[in-house]
């Protein structure tokens, strides 16, 4: 990673862990993030909801860095089209971040991902005093995701049969791979 901006995307992750630590019941940095280098996140599970944040910089230019934070309001839906239909409505309502579906490699489901970007250089300064805006759209997009965690999970479920991650190691893995290309 490059310096600075390692250092930058490790200060934006260090602040928005702060805010889990003190609004949220069960923040911990999942084995797989501790044993990737180019990567620093943590995993924040609350009221039923997993929720991931990470920062990643570019392996094609080392000077930029991206900060994403990732949920699944549905895993293991077994209704895809039906999945599908759910999410291209929340996006349709959605202010920020976006809905789509990752289908699992047999088919027999797809899991319902709800997922905010953040253009890092909106946060490479995020302790310095002028910017409690970017602060304020940290703490903001940590609340839509938590609440798309466990709100969106009981939306989607009186809809379509659908199961949470659970705080595992596992899920968090499965989360993480869900924000893969």
């Amino acid at each position: 990673m490059g310096a600075d901006a390692r250092r930058a995307a490790g200060r934006t992750i260090e602040f928005v862990r702060s805010l889990a630590e003190r609004q949220y019941g069960r923040v911990w940095v999942p084995d797989f993030l501790e044993m990737t280098p180019d990567v620093q996140g943590f995993v924040v599970f609350h009221d039923g909801g997993l929720v991931l944040v990470y920062a990643v910089v570019s392996q094609a230019d080392p000077a930029r860095w991206f900060f994403q934070m990732v949920c699944a309001p549905g895993v293991d839906v077994p209704d895809i089209p039906g999945a599908m239909t759910w999410a291209n409505i929340r996006n349709r309502q959605a202010d920020a971040g976006r809905y789509y579906c990752v289908v699992k490699t047999d088919q027999s489901a797809c899991h319902v991902v709800f997922m905010i970007d953040l253009w890092s250089g909106l946060l490479d300064e995020v302790t310095a005093p002028r910017a409690q805006p970017a602060r304020d759209l940290l703490d903001g997009s940590l609340a839509v995701c938590v609440d798309n965690a466990t709100a969106g999970y009981r939306h989607l479920v009186s809809y379509l049969p659908a199961r949470q991650f659970a705080p595992t190691e596992a899920d968090a893995w499965t989360l993480f791979a869900c924000t893969q290309d």
